[in-house]
């Protein structure tokens, strides 16, 4: 009788994991998704001048596709996750710098995007510029000032000033060719210079 019953348990838990392993493929990320990451297809550093003429230089590095898979039923289940970030930093020198970590030697990491979506379907995004971070329902909160130019208000946003020396006020989009301009807490708008 046991030997029935470890049988019967047996192959109901290989039916179940067979049917979470059958569904672990993860959906394509869509266009509007996309539309952020495509100024992103190299690294390229990007000069920017202030109205008193002080630079900011930042690297922003090609876009970054990681996937991670999670095989424990009993923990945390089945799924697979992808990844796409835009990591950038700023060049000794420049103005604006990423807050030092604990140890006051190394500076905060910064990603400039954050998209994630799993084979549950669970979605996640973030916007974040020089301490500026937009997820969850502030993203609705962006506004759409033409066809690729979006405007990002530190008011509105999730936090502001975060794991950054210096913050800004608002930063403006392009899908195009990426940050085009900022306005950081002295009320100095910065530009793109042009190459």
């Amino acid at each position: 009788m046991p030997r029935s019953n470890s049988t019967i348990i047996l192959c109901l838990l290989s039916i179940v994991i067979l049917f979470n392993s059958c569904s672990l493929g993860v959906k394509k990320f869509t266009k509007d998704q996309l539309k952020w990451f495509q100024p992103y297809t190299k690294t390229d550093s990007i000069v920017f001048i202030s109205e008193k003429n002080e630079i900011d230089t930042i690297v922003f590095f090609k876009t970054a596709l990681t996937r991670d898979t999670v095989r424990n039923f009993i923990e945390l289940g089945y799924y697979s996750t992808i990844y796409l970030s835009v990591p950038y930093l700023f060049t000794p020198g420049s103005y604006h710098q990423s807050a030092l970590m604990g140890d006051g030697k190394k500076r905060y990491d910064q990603n400039l995007f954050n998209l994630s979506q799993n084979s549950k379907n669970y979605i996640q995004f973030e916007i974040t510029f020089i301490g500026t971070i937009f997820n969850g329902k502030e993203l609705n909160n962006v506004d759409k000032i033409a066809e690729n130019l979006y405007y990002f208000d530190s008011k509105k946003a999730t936090y502001s000033g975060m794991n950054v020396e210096k913050g800004i006020n608002d930063f403006t989009f392009d899908t195009r060719i990426g940050i085009l301009k900022y306005t950081d807490k002295r009320n100095v708008q910065w530009r793109r210079a042009k190459k």
